[in-house]
């Protein structure tokens, strides 16, 4: 298993990644030191508090990604039916 060296907050982690997974753990390396930089509130706590309000923020936003993504398919659904019914009107 290959051996990932990744920076979160300025601290320099070594992690065991599975073969393969080493670009995704590059990119929630990114994403959570972005969080970290844009809510600075968060520099003040634990570490542990600090990355678990940053999962939180990660899941929350998460869900409601696709709380819309449901509700886009949703209003999608309905768009089709109502053009299904003016094709059925037209012929």
């Amino acid at each position: 298993m290959p051996i990932l060296k990744i920076k979160i907050n300025n601290k320099n982690i070594e992690l065991e990644c599975g073969e393969g997974e080493e670009e995704l753990l590059r990119e929630a390396e990114q994403e959570i030191n972005l969080k970290l930089k844009k809510h600075k509130e968060l520099q003040s706590l634990s570490e542990s508090k600090k990355y678990l309000m940053i999962a939180l923020i990660v899941i929350s936003e998460k869900i409601v990604e696709e709380k819309k993504k449901s509700d886009n398919e949703v209003y999608y659904k309905e768009i089709i039916k109502e053009l299904e019914k003016l094709e059925q009107i037209l012929k």
